[in-house]
């Protein structure tokens, strides 16, 4: 009997989930070297839907402390474990498996509980590493949110679909020539040239950094739903196509496609 790829993808979600990756992987905390190795993994802890790095310890060119050890504070509130799933939101110290927390020293620069040994032989030898907590390169290229995995992707086609966008019956775009971004395991995202929006949205202060199309800005509609817009000004080279586009969550407005209006869908946006 056949399966379906995203069941096996998805059927292992409550284990700990490694793969080697051959890129180069540079670390450092405020400027401070920390690592450069060639025999990083991808590490998905359970429940987790993106991964973080580990490296090997012995090419950890700082120190590792116990956590807690330089501030005497290890009780720390960290929310978010218990979720069925853990998107990005959730802080990196909501770990889903035994291990041991560190603190990272790097010259004067300390790193709070910002690296975890997994109770787990097959990495026996690693440590992962909290993304946020310092600057990353893969091979010569910087990242930002998390390091990318080799099992999404994102597609970028132009179409002819008719896209309607609705909100509480007020026509807020209409377009017959959208581009649509196909990305894993996310709904289909509607991208519409500025054109042909029809709404006169307020910028908003909200950012958020996507791995792959970069660095977003959202846009609220005047006495109604707040952020339900995006765009990307500057986006990274995966994205480059959507550029200046605007595109709305399906999760907070009505979009009828070709006459057929879709469900919301349910997500961490929703």
């Amino acid at each position: 009997m056949g399966v379906r790829m995203s069941e096996l993808l998805h059927g292992s979600l409550d284990a700990l989930r490694y793969e080697p990756t051959p890129k180069r992987i540079r670390i450092s905390l405020a400027g401070e070297p920390l690592v450069d190795t060639g025999a990083a993994l991808l590490v998905w802890e359970p429940r987790r839907i993106v991964p973080t790095y580990a490296v090997p310890v012995a090419d950890l060119v700082e120190q590792l402390v116990p956590a807690g050890a330089e501030s005497g504070d290890d009780d720390v509130d960290r929310p978010g474990a218990d979720r069925a799933v853990l998107d990005p939101t959730v802080p990196f110290g909501a770990h889903t498996c035994p291990g041991v927390e560190f603190d990272v020293i790097a010259g004067e620069e300390t790193a709070p509980a910002a690296a975890f040994r997994p109770d787990d032989a097959d990495l026996a030898d690693y440590v992962v590493l909290e993304f946020g907590a310092f600057e990353w390169l893969e091979e010569d290229e910087p990242i930002v949110s998390h390091p990318h995995d080799p099992f999404h992707r994102i597609d970028v086609l132009a179409s002819s679909r008719h896209v309607r966008i609705e909100s509480d019956g007020h026509v807020l775009a209409e377009s017959k020539r959208p581009l649509l971004l196909f990305e894993t395991h996310l709904p289909v995202r509607f991208y519409l040239p500025r054109d042909d929006v029809l709404a006169d949205l307020d910028g908003s202060d909200t950012i958020s950094y996507c791995a792959y199309k970069g660095r977003a800005s959202y846009f609220s509609v005047p006495d109604g739903p707040r952020d339900v817009a995006w765009t990307y000004r500057d986006p990274l080279p995966d994205g480059a196509r959507v550029r200046d586009r605007i595109c709305f969550f399906d999760e907070r407005v009505d979009v009828t496609v070709d006459g057929v209006r879709r469900e919301r869908p349910a997500t961490q946006w929703s």
